[in-house]
């Protein structure tokens, strides 16, 4: 395919790659004030061959390959549905039909597996009210923002802005197009994925823009540490939660004193593991405001030197124009001066004057 881009499109994407924006998909949504453009496009491939010839982008990209086996036979699907109700987990429903298949089987992520995708895929279809909240999210991948409406949605839906794209200031365009750049961090899109709970992803997504959107100028550290500071409200969340099911254990368990003893000792190391966890939060969130404050600060400061010379040199030019208006009406009174003089004498002597006194 021809490159067909003018050269004022190349430095646009030239920018945009210098921005950190490297989804080829995203820019020519962008460029081309889109919000309609996917991988097939035409523009998306001109600005994709664009990329690779420029290295910018690899053109040999693995494909996932779809399993379109159905894995499970119809006696297993019926175990399924004498089962799920009883409180069993899609994870320990895969064990319970695939034990032998992975007995014996080393440091085995089960969640990967073929499997469990199709027994987890059979009950979210079949039986979503069954469907635990730890494993409501298992294998659902990220899907990268690429164009500004859909930040836009995210922003007024997590932060309660009301924003319009056709009413974006320039400002706000330039949040959510760092927005799009943010959220295709690969250590976000890695966390987001590794979390098994629907609600964990979504909680740990929304934090992620609260915390960043009208954020234009973050480094690539703070990124990454404004990501910990999400990380840790998923722990703060799921410690909280084994704390309130051990709670439910020791009110159910009072008359038995060996293990209530057992459970006030878990409950303790649960609680200091939330006030360790609730520690490092604050310190992140001090240190993220404390580094940017002073950056802003410093950028402020910059911004008022400029603005004082700005002042200086305005207040310059209107000085001397004044000093220039003042020569020039100097000037004329000096004209009708001389002219005054060049009158004839008997002119003169009525007016009374000479040059010297008209000046």
């Amino acid at each position: 395919m021809n490159n067909m881009l003018t050269e004022e499109q190349e430095k646009f994407i030239a920018k945009k790659i210098e921005e950190g924006q490297n989804d080829y998909v995203i820019i020519a949504n962008l460029l081309h004030s889109r919000e309609d453009l996917n991988g097939r496009s035409k523009e998306s491939k001109e600005v994709r061959d664009y990329l690779v010839k420029h290295g910018f982008l690899n053109a040999k990209k693995d494909k996932p390959k779809a399993i379109t086996n159905d894995l499970l036979s119809q006696s297993q699907y019926e175990f399924i549905d004498q089962n799920i109700k009883s409180g069993l987990t899609p994870k320990q429903v895969t064990e319970l039909l695939f034990n032998e298949k992975f007995q014996g089987v080393q440091n085995l992520n089960i969640f990967i597996t073929p499997e469990y995708r199709a027994v987890h895929k059979y009950i979210k279809d079949k039986y979503p009210e069954f469907l635990v909240d730890n494993e409501s999210g298992v294998n659902e991948r990220y899907a990268v923002p690429r164009s500004i409406k859909t930040v836009i949605n995210k922003v007024n839906r997590w932060c309660g802005q009301d924003l319009n794209e056709e009413k974006l200031s320039l400002q706000h365009r330039k949040y959510m197009e760092k927005l799009l750049v943010y959220l295709a961090s690969p250590r976000f899109v890695g966390n987001y994925d590794s979390y098994t709970s629907s609600t964990d992803k979504e909680l740990f997504e929304a934090e992620f823009v609260r915390s960043i959107w009208d954020k234009p100028d973050l480094t690539t550290d703070e990124i990454n540490l404004y990501i910990n500071v999400c990380m840790d409200y998923i722990n703060l969340r799921q410690i909280d939660i084994k704390k309130n099911k051990v709670n439910e254990m020791f009110n159910d368990t009072q008359d038995q004193k060996d293990l209530t003893i057992r459970l006030t000792e878990i409950l303790k190391t649960i609680s200091e593991e939330y006030n360790q966890c609730a520690q490092r939060l604050d310190k992140s969130i001090q240190k993220l405001n404390g580094e940017r404050s002073k950056r802003v600060e410093q950028h402020h400061q910059k911004n008022a030197s400029i603005i004082n010379l700005v002042e200086l040199f305005q207040d310059e030019n209107e000085r001397k124009m004044m000093i220039k208006i003042a020569e020039m009406q100097k000037q004329i009174v000096k004209d009708e001066a001389n002219r005054l003089e060049n009158m004839s004498s008997w002119k003169a002597r009525i007016l009374g004057i000479s040059k010297e006194d008209a000046i």
